[in-house]
C-alpha cells in the first residue's frame, strides 16, 4: 500500500507540473443553470450558481477536461470500461472489464456550498479499468476555491447530492486517498467509478460524521 501511495504522488506531481507549463485562457463568469456542450467548462465556480457542462471520454485516447476554473479530470487511454457490457455498484470497483471502444458522452454539473467547498456531479454512472499502474489510472482534481483547507480535507464520494450519501473510500483503499499540493492547495485522488465526488473540511466534521454513520458532511446550496 505504501508503494501505491508513493506512486500516486509521483503522478499528481507530474499533473501539477503538466498544468503548470499549460496555456490558461480567460476565466469565464460563472453560468447559472446553463450547459456548456461538448469539452468541459473553464467559468469560475461561485456560491449560489449551478455551472452545467458536458464532456466526451474518448477510450482511445488520454484526453483532460477542465471542469469550473482550477478543477479538471483527466483520463488515461483505454481507462474506461463499456458501460453496456460491465457491471457497476458497491463491491465492482476492482473486478475486470471489458474497456469502452466508442467515446461516451457526460453530462456534468459543479458548485460551491455555504463554506466554499467544490462538488461535482457526474451523470453517467461508469466505472473504470482497474490496474495497479498509476499510468492508467483517471485523476480528479478540485481546487479549494479559498475555503479552509488542512490535513484532514478530504475529496469524499456521493451516491447522489444527499448529506447521508456520502462516504470517504480512502479508509478502505489507500490508492483513492487525497493528496494536496503544497503550493496551489489544490486536491487531486484516484476516481475509479462515477456519480458525484465533494470536497469536505476538517477533523472534526469527518471524525463526528463517519464514527456515527459511515458519511462525510457536504451540503448542496
Amino acid at each position: 500500500m505504501n508503494k501505491a501511495i508513493k506512486m500516486v504522488l509521483s503522478l499528481t506531481a507530474m499533473l501539477a507540473a503538466g498544468c503548470s507549463e499549460g496555456t490558461v485562457g480567460p476565466k469565464a463568469p460563472s453560468i447559472k443553470d446553463s450547459t456548456i456542450p461538448g469539452g468541459g467548462a473553464t467559468a469560475a465556480l461561485t456560491q449560489g450558481d449551478t455551472l452545467h457542462f458536458t464532456f466526451v471520454i474518448d477510450p482511445s485516447r488520454t484526453v483532460s477536461y477542465p471542469l469550473g476554473a482550477g478543477n479538471s479530470i483527466v483520463f488515461p487511454a483505454g481507462s474506461l470500461c463499456d458501460p453496456d457490457h460491465s457491471t457497476y455498484g458497491l463491491g465492482e470497483w476492482d473486478n475486470a472489464c471489458e474497456v469502452a471502444s466508442s467515446p461516451v458522452t457526460v453530462e456534468t454539473k459543479a458548485w460551491l456550498d455555504d463554506l466554499g467547498y467544490a462538488h461535482v456531479d457526474f451523470s453517467r454512472h461508469v466505472r473504470f479499468v482497474p490496474t495497479d499502474d498509476p499510468a492508467g489510472w483517471v485523476m480528479l482534481s478540485l481546487d479549494a476555491y479559498g475555503a479552509d483547507v488542512n490535513l484532514w480535507t478530504k475529496m469524499v464520494y456521493c451516491q447522489t447530492e444527499l448529506l447521508s450519501s456520502c462516504s470517504d473510500e480512502s479508509i478502505a483503499d489507500p490508492t483513492v486517498a487525497t493528496l494536496t499540493n503544497p503550493v496551489t492547495g489544490r486536491l487531486t485522488r484516484r476516481v475509479k467509478h462515477f456519480s458525484g465526488y465533494s470536497l469536505t473540511s476538517g477533523r472534526d466534521d469527518m471524525e463526528t460524521s463517519f464514527s456515527k454513520v459511515g458519511t462525510a458532511a457536504t451540503a448542496k446550496p
